[in-house]
């Protein structure tokens, strides 16, 4: 009797051990499948983006709190710079458009982008909502008066999309280049490198 309490209590630690096996090559496959799931790159598109960009959006700033930027204080240093090929300068970087417009990021101010016509004078301010280099983020821009101007969802330093007070698609920036909605070339940029 013994020896066959024996047989049956081998047997069944030997089916315990065999199952327990296979649950933790099991989980050792799934593991790395669910890390990339939770690690990976999420999907947009326009329709996503829009949801995201539009999400909690403050349709007007207080011009006062950035009043000092209205003129480029470093306006001839800045100008000049773009116009040698260059796109940074000092404790900031540069980025010039094809229209003759350009915008400021201060290095010490991730949370702001300033946008000026060719003589200096601010036409645009940018809000973001996680600083310019974290990935995905919503830029929400303003006229010089703190009114609503477009919106922005970066995906990537490479692609955005752009987006009227409407919720209307303007453009789909892709690498140095903005399309419309037909896939016409809106504008170029040259950001800094």
């Amino acid at each position: 009797m013994t020896c066959g309490l024996f047989l049956l209590y081998y047997c069944y630690m030997k089916k315990l051990v065999k199952q327990f096996f296979i649950l933790a090559i099991m989980l050792l496959i799934s593991l790395p499948t669910s890390a990339l799931i939770l690690q990976g790159n999420a999907e947009f598109n326009a329709e996503i983006a829009r949801e995201e960009t539009f999400n909690n959006v403050v349709y007007s700033l207080d011009p006062n709190s950035f009043k000092e930027y209205w003129n480029d204080p470093n306006h001839e240093v800045n100008y000049s710079t773009l116009k040698n090929g260059q796109n940074r300068v000092a404790n900031r970087e540069l980025s010039l458009f094809s229209d003759g417009t350009y915008g400021v990021r201060y290095l010490s101010d991730p949370y702001h982008n300033y946008y000026y016509d060719p003589e200096g004078i601010l036409f645009k301010i940018d809000v973001l909502n996680k600083p310019f280099n974290v990935y995905p983020h919503r830029s929400i821009a303003y006229n010089r008066y703190g009114t609503f101007k477009n919106a922005t969802f970066v995906i990537s330093k490479t692609e955005q999309y752009l987006y009227d007070a409407n919720k209307k698609l303007l453009g789909h920036w892709v690498g140095n280049a903005c399309y419309d909605s037909k896939g016409n070339v809106l504008m170029l940029r040259k950001n800094a490198e």
